[in-house]
């Protein structure tokens, strides 16, 4: 183990030295910004505050979905607005994503795929579409693991460019630590491979020029758990470090209530040091609010063989104030077909005959 992170350690000091360091504003979080969770940090390393895993949570960590026992289907959109005039020939952005998890006998699939559209000033990520696929798999009753392949298309006017990549990660379920219970850790090694190099972008030192984005070798770590669980409220804290390829340090907390576990509340604040550094940053938190439900569906001979006649739909809203001028205003829909089985099997040692 000792082996190994040195290994990684020196790696990353190598790549350090190869090149400098200035993406665009938000081009870490090229993936980040196209959904409510997302937008509030719900969408962590562990899971986020109080536990939930979806397709979009390969984007962060590809060993979240390994105890998933229903097929997912999520969908998401932001509307940015700038208010900066004399700097945008456009004011308007979109975003949108859209994601698929199966789980079969001997692994879980994820297939994910956004579209950014931000051709601001203050966040000059340009145009592009990205695609990731997941596998993960439970290792033990604590342990899962995951793994990734990305790819994704970018382009500008004057320029176009490419991606090609994997991510790595773990999760392990500690259980009670202390007062906290559920408490996750969870790690992540995002971006081994070809990122976006060519389409020229406006980096967070806009007087030097870009460099990739997001960072080649992306190292995540998190601690999640819920600290307060009664029959009426619960409540989780956690924390995510990211250090792109040992350059920059990044801090998210996020925060999560929930009420009768149908209404949430997931608050969020980022720390972006190297955008702190730039005059890059906003410290006005994130705000998401999701509400769970389930429904039934009738008549539809297909879902009753599936057993997806009664599945429990979350509907999200979020708001987000970036770099000051940047309004991001998110919806988004998670549909999990069928019902979670959390009764343990019925084991039968003797019967009356």
């Amino acid at each position: 183990m000792k082996k190994l992170l040195f290994t990684f350690f020196a790696a990353g000091m190598l790549l350090t030295a190869a090149y400098s360091y200035n993406p665009p504003a938000g081009g870490e979080d090229l993936n980040q910004l196209v959904s409510p969770a997302n937008l509030s940090g719900a969408n962590s390393v562990t899971g986020g505050a109080l536990f939930n895993a979806n397709a979009d949570s390969i984007i962060v960590n590809p060993a979240l979905t390994a105890r998933e026992q229903r097929v997912n289907l999520t969908a998401g959109y932001t509307f940015l607005y700038s208010t900066e005039k004399d700097y945008n020939d456009k004011q308007i952005g979109n975003m949108f994503q859209t994601g698929i998890l199966i789980p079969f006998k001997r692994f879980i699939f994820s297939g994910y795929m956004n579209g950014i559209f931000a051709p601001f000033y203050e966040m000059h990520l340009g145009d592009s579409l990205n695609f990731k696929a997941g596998l993960s798999k439970e290792i033990t009753d604590q342990l899962s693991v995951g793994i990734n392949a990305g790819a994704g298309y970018a382009w500008t006017s004057w320029d176009k460019d490419w991606s090609l990549y994997a991510d790595v990660g773990a999760l392990y379920n500690w259980g009670n630590l202390g007062p906290i219970s559920d408490f996750r850790i969870g790690a992540s090694v995002l971006n081994l491979g070809k990122m976006y190099t060519k389409a020229e972008r406006i980096g967070i030192d806009e007087d030097d020029k870009n460099t990739q984005f997001p960072t080649l070798v992306t190292f995540k770590a998190g601690a999640a758990g819920t600290v307060l669980d009664t029959d009426i409220a619960k409540i989780g804290l956690g924390v995510d470090v990211t250090v792109p390829c040992f350059q920059n340090f990044i801090l998210d907390v996020n925060a999560q209530v929930a009420f009768k576990k149908a209404f949430y509340i997931s608050v969020g604040e980022k720390f972006n040091m190297q955008e702190i550094i730039n005059g890059k940053y906003n410290l006005i938190p994130s705000v998401a609010f999701l509400y769970k439900f389930s429904f039934d569906v009738k008549n539809n001979q297909y879902l009753e063989d599936n057993g997806w006649s009664q599945s429990e739909m979350t509907v999200s809203a979020g708001y987000k104030n970036l770099y000051k001028t940047v309004h991001a205003v998110s919806a988004g829909v998670d549909i999990d077909l069928g019902m979670a089985d959390n009764e343990p099997p019925k084991i039968t040692v003797w019967d009356n005959e």
